[in-house]
């Protein structure tokens, strides 16, 4: 089953291209620098959508162990 996921954008600094926030309903909110290209926001929401369907929210491991683990070559 997919989660429910509202996105939103915002100017953010350059560096973060995204970041998601589990909610108490069950939910997740996806934001989205909207400074980036469009191709670069999909990249980003896609790069999110990952983590959300590998249970990453669900997790209790450090967010950079996380990101580190998703960017490594398989």
């Amino acid at each position: 089953m997919t989660p429910d996921v509202n996105t939103l954008e915002y100017d953010l600094p350059v560096a973060i291209a995204g970041y998601t926030i589990s909610n108490a309903d069950n939910t997740y909110t996806v934001v989205l620098n909207a400074r980036l290209t469009f191709e670069r926001r999909m990249q980003a929401y896609q790069h999110e959508m990952e983590h959300i369907l590998t249970g990453d929210y669900d997790r209790k491991v450090d967010a950079d162990i996380l990101e580190l683990h998703s960017h490594s070559p398989i």
